[in-house]
Parts: C-alpha cells; structure tokens; sequence
C-alpha cells in the first residue's frame, strides 16, 4: 500500500522502456542532472546486505552521525519480481533488480528493495527508516516518518515527470541497519536521525545522475503477494 500526502493512490503497472541499454561493467556511476514523492512486499522485502560496505565513507560529526559512502556499481541485471536477492550494501545502491521498479510515493508498508533498487537505476532517491531502531535509539518514529513526508512534499518538481511530482520514494525498511538512510545509485547516506540540510545535499548531488535518468511511472508494490521477494520454506 502507498499513501501520498494521506490519500490512498494507486499507480500504474508500466513495464520498463529504458532508453539506454544497462551498464553491468561495475564502472562508476555516470549521466546527466536532473531535477529533484515520494505496495508492501511483506516484512523486509527482498534481500539482506551481504559483506561489507564500500570503504569510501566519511562520516559527519553532526548529532545524527551520518555516514556518507561511495559503493562499487554490482552490475544492473533484470530479473523477474519477488526472486529472492542480495545486495552488497545496506541499503542497497546497485546489483541485480525487479524487471519493474516501485512508483516514486510515500509507502506506510515495506518495499520488496528490488523495486527500490530499480528506481535508483531511473535517477530515483530513497528515503527509508527502520522503527524498531529508530524507537531504540530515543527517536519517535511517527515524527520521523512525518519529517520524511513533509522532506519529500516540499521538493521541487521534476520537469521530466508527468505522472508524478519527482522521483524520491519515502519507505520503511526492516531490514536497514540504522533507523534512517538515503540511498542513490552507487551511493548512501545512513545514520542515527534524519538531517534535512544534509539529505538536501545528498539528493542535489545524486538525483538524476544515472545512465537511466528517466521518470516513467512504476508500479505499486502492494499489488504483488505480502512475502515477495522473501525467504520461503
């Protein structure tokens, strides 16, 4: 299920029509600017981090300790939704994804990251956060949640998208490791709260910067079953 600035939406089942054939060299990620709202998948959605991180990380010194990485391209192979995958980096920034990538809302239910990760792919930013450590670490996770919407609502338009305002997702996600990160291709920024100034810059320096800078709708994940792209017996 997505919400939108409280109202329930439903977004179209579009397939894919990149324009530009997929880079899977593992390269550094290149293209054009851009401009820069925001389905559940079930508990966790589609695939754990495996291995460490990039180590081209700093870290601020600001309350909310962000950590800035660059990560290594994992390739960009399509395969078909709800197959179980894993990423190289929590939260994922590249590797193999959905055939079809999650509309660019605000989600009240986790995504399945194979959609995520495609939408980065598209020049897409996302914004997920995880209660349970967020609520360990003091923070309200309502308020956080209401900062993120309101983050995402007030970003400008994005001239080369018609179907929606602009490509940033705003989601929860289990399987995070901090309670908040942003995450574009080949790179996040996670850590212990939400810094708007430093998510602004983050989303400046990253948004439609992809080989697929492209705003074509996706799909609502909340139309696939409640344990895609999870682990079954």
């Amino acid at each position: 299920m997505l919400v939108s600035s409280g109202v329930l939406v439903v977004a179209s089942s579009t397939g894919c029509s990149d324009p530009v054939a997929h880079d899977t060299s593992g390269g550094a990620p290149s293209g054009t600017g851009g401009s820069g709202q925001g389905g559940w998948g079930g508990a966790g959605g589609a695939g754990g981090a495996v291995g460490g991180d990039s180590d081209g990380c700093s870290t601020s010194n600001g309350a909310c300790k962000l950590t800035s990485c660059t990560v290594p391209i994992a390739g960009a192979q399509h395969t078909a939704p709800c197959t179980v995958l894993e990423y190289a980096s929590n939260p994922p920034t590249s590797g193999t994804h959905y055939e079809v990538w999650a509309a660019y809302e605000i989600y009240d239910q986790p995504v399945p990251r194979g959609f995520l990760v495609h939408a980065l792919e598209h020049s897409a930013v996302v914004l997920s956060y995880n209660c349970s450590l967020a609520e360990q670490a003091g923070l309200d996770c309502g308020s956080l949640i209401a900062e993120l919407a309101r983050f995402s609502d007030e970003w400008p338009a994005d001239p080369l998208c018609s179907a929606t305002r602009h490509r940033l997702v705003v989601t929860p996600d289990p399987l995070l490791d901090a309670p908040f990160a942003a995450a574009a291709w080949g790179y996040y920024l996670k850590g212990d709260c939400f810094d708007a100034e430093q998510v602004a810059s983050f989303v400046e320096e990253h948004y439609g910067d992809t080989y697929e800078n492209i705003c074509n709708p996706g799909v609502d994940p909340g139309g696939y079953p409640r344990d895609c792209g999870q682990e079954t017996e």
